[in-house]
């Protein structure tokens, strides 16, 4: 299963309408509440053995795109996060 595959189903989990997921559709969009997105954020963390950004604001107005451009470059060990910034060392 791909990334975002795996991502849709752990999304989907916390959603409590039915709606289809486009990439650009942001994670508020999806009728998720901040504490569903800290959760979110960490059953991806704990299923990659990653470290998310720890701004749930950041993460709430993310799109489901970014989340999956998040989530593959830290996986790949590339310290960037979405927009270009540098994660700190």
């Amino acid at each position: 299963m791909s990334v975002e595959a795996e991502l849709l189903v752990i999304v989907k989990k916390y959603m409590t309408q039915e709606m289809d997921i486009a990439p650009e559709t942001k994670l508020t969009e999806m009728g998720l509440d901040s504490l569903d997105v800290v959760e979110i954020v960490f059953e991806i963390e704990d299923k990659y053995k990653i470290q998310l950004p720890q701004s749930s604001e950041e993460m709430a107005t993310a799109t489901f795109r970014d989340l999956c451009a998040i989530v593959e470059q830290r996986m790949s060990g590339k310290g960037e996060v979405a927009g270009g910034a540098q994660q700190p060392a």
